[in-house]
């Protein structure tokens, strides 16, 4: 796989990520992010939310929000948008920036399928009492 030293997230793109997961309260919520990648650098130019099912510890992509993910990126293409797919982000209220077992294990069969594919994890209760956007960016190493 290859190793990226930098991820760059547009300021559009980080509002609505921050708004999402705001308005989940104390439930998880989950989007993709479309960008492109350069050399060595993940550029996050845009991010919606999916409609899952989130609980206080974790989301629950049905096949709705598959359907809706397709449905979204074909129209962003229609219009002449040519970003892609090029990850994933989530909120976890309260309880800081990592991947769970089960999110490394997404990541992992996101980044089989969807390389590249990046997992952006986003804390809304911390970023509202530090006053800066609490967030991390991972990638999983292959087995």
């Amino acid at each position: 796989p290859h190793f990226f030293k930098d991820i760059r997230i547009s300021a559009l793109a980080l509002l609505k990520m921050v708004m999402h997961a705001r308005s989940g309260g104390t439930l998880e919520v989950m989007g993709l992010l479309l960008g492109k990648v350069t050399a060595n650098t993940m550029i996050v130019m845009d991010s919606f939310a999916l409609p899952v099912e989130g609980t206080e510890t974790r989301v629950n992509a049905q096949a709705q929000a598959y359907e809706y993910m397709t449905g979204y990126i074909e129209a962003a293409k229609q219009v002449g948008r040519l970003e892609n797919a090029i990850g994933w982000y989530h909120s976890h209220p309260g309880y800081g920036c990592w991947l769970s077992g089960i999110d490394v294990s997404t990541q992992m069969l996101n980044q089989n399928f969807q390389e590249p594919f990046v997992a952006i994890v986003i804390d809304p209760v911390r970023t509202i009492s530090a006053g800066k956007v609490c967030l991390g960016a991972f990638r999983t190493y292959p087995k």
